[in-house]
């Protein structure tokens, strides 16, 4: 899986606070192009370079717009392939994609806004 669009309760501005809460306490660190716009980033790409799949890096792409029924729509993007660890940092950034996803999904329905979801 490489994107997948959770559809939360809220506008825009609310789906913007809740992946951005949702992805800080996981210790992610936004650089924003706009305001829905924005690149997460997990880890140190030179470390992982260095010392390849014992430090990992993790890059996603973060797009949050208005659906067509006033729900927000939050975009996730595996923008890393973790090649730069080898093969075994490939395996390991699909692996925390895949969880990172699962876990957004958890948050989002406990939280009681996650209307729907597509991969």
């Amino acid at each position: 899986m490489e994107a997948v669009e959770f559809f939360v309760a809220g506008d825009a501005n609310r789906a913007k606070a809740t992946v951005v809460e949702a992805l800080q306490s996981r210790k992610f660190r936004f650089t924003w192009s706009g305001d829905w716009d924005a690149i997460a980033e997990r880890g140190n790409k030179v470390a992982n370079v260095l010392a390849g799949a014992f430090a990992q890096y993790f890059k996603i792409g973060v797009v949050i717009r208005s659906g067509p029924d006033g729900t927000g729509v939050i975009r996730i993007e595996k923008s890393s392939t973790g090649w730069m660890g080898g093969a075994v940092g490939a395996h390991r950034t699909t692996k925390n994609f895949d969880g990172l996803v699962a876990d957004l999904q958890a948050t989002f329905q406990a939280a009681g806004v996650l209307q729907n979801m597509q991969q």
